[in-house]
C-alpha cells in the first residue's frame, strides 16, 4: 500500500479495540513495519449522516503525543462524509473527489500520529505555522493522481475491472482545469489580507458623521 512505500508503516483493522459512536465507524492500528511496534491509532467515520452529523471533512486530536503525560501513542479522528453504501450488497462508491479528500484527511492524521517530538506542544499538528498547516495533506492529496496509488483500488466493485486509462489521464487533465482563475482567487485574498491589516480602519464612526469604513468597501 502507498504509506508501506513512503512511510514503512502499515494500517491493521483494530474493530473492537476501541468503543465507537457509531455502527459506520471504524478503528485502527498504525504499525511500523520494520519493528512492528504500535506507534499511533485512528477513528475513521466515513459517511455523511445528515440527521446527527455536520458537513464537511475534518482531522482531530484524540489523543496527542506527550512524554509528561505518559502518552506515546497519539490517536486520531478522521471524519468525512463520503457516500454511504446504499442497500446491503452495495459498498459505498465514493466519487474522486470523496476520495482526495479522505487522503486529504488521512495526510493531517498522519502528521498526529507520525510524530516523533515528545513534547505535547510541539508534538504532531501542535505549534504548526498557519501558513504550513495544508502542507502534509495537500501533500497526500498528490498521490490520488499517482496511477500506481490509484490503480491499487480503482476497480469495479462488480466486475474488479481497472479504471479505464483514458479516465485516469482526463482525472489528471481536469486537476489543472481552471488554474489561472484559481490562482488569481487566490493573490486576491493575500492582496486583500494586506490592505485589511496594513490601510483599514475598522473604527466606527461618531454619531452624527458618515459611516466608517466596512470591510466591503475595502472589497
Amino acid at each position: 500500500g502507498l504509506v508501506k512505500r513512503i512511510f514503512n508503516i502499515e494500517v491493521v483493522a483494530a474493530d473492537g479495540d476501541a468503543e465507537v459512536w457509531n455502527s459506520d465507524v471504524r478503528f485502527f492500528h498504525v504499525n511500523d513495519v520494520e519493528s512492528g511496534k504500535h506507534i499511533a491509532s485512528f477513528y475513521l467515520d466515513p459517511y455523511s449522516r445528515p440527521a446527527d452529523k455536520r458537513g464537511g471533512a475534518w482531522m482531530d486530536v484524540c489523543i496527542g503525543k506527550s512524554e509528561a503525560c505518559e502518552r506515546d501513542v497519539p490517536v486520531a479522528y478522521l471524519t468525512c462524509n463520503g457516500s454511504p453504501p446504499v442497500g446491503d450488497d452495495t459498498p459505498s462508491l465514493m466519487t474522486f473527489r470523496e476520495v482526495e479528500t479522505l487522503f486529504h484527511e488521512f495526510g493531517h492524521g498522519l502528521q498526529h500520529m507520525l510524530t516523533t517530538a515528545t513534547v505535547g506542544d510541539v508534538a504532531g499538528i501542535n505549534g504548526v505555522e498557519w501558513d504550513a498547516v495544508e502542507l502534509p495533506s495537500q501533500f497526500m492529496e498528490n498521490w490520488c493522481y499517482d496511477k500506481p496509488t490509484v490503480y491499487g483500488f480503482a476497480k469495479h466493485y462488480e466486475t474488479g475491472e481497472p479504471l479505464p486509462e483514458d479516465m485516469f489521464e482526463k482525472l489528471k487533465e481536469q486537476k489543472t482545469y481552471g488554474a489561472g482563475m484559481m490562482a488569481c482567487r487566490q493573490l486576491y485574498f493575500g492582496q486583500m489580507d494586506m490592505e485589511l491589516h496594513s490601510a483599514f480602519d475598522p473604527t466606527p464612526a461618531h454619531e452624527g458623521e458618515e459611516g466608517a469604513e466596512t470591510i466591503f468597501d475595502v472589497q
